[in-house]
């Protein structure tokens, strides 16, 4: 049995006192994670400078510093 399927099982049998517990930590586990991705994303040297500069070209028009959505998927794997 799945861990995800066990965990459903348990939580099925629980009061809702405390699946709501439950929800308050899966949810404060979900806002970690995000945030921890974030954080690997921005410590990537340059990314912020990157950021900005993209900011300020979208901000100024300048939308020829920019890769159509179009191409960016015809030229990888994203379906």
């Amino acid at each position: 049995m799945s861990v995800k399927k066990r965990a459903k099982d348990i939580i099925d049998r629980l009061s809702e006192n405390k699946v709501r517990l439950i929800l308050d930590f899966i949810e404060y586990l979900e806002e970690k994670e995000a945030w921890e991705a974030t954080e690997e994303i921005l410590s990537i040297k340059g990314m912020m400078e990157d950021i900005r500069e993209a900011e300020k070209d979208l901000r100024e028009e300048k939308m020829e510093n920019f890769i159509p959505w179009d191409k960016v998927k015809k030229n990888s794997d994203i379906s």
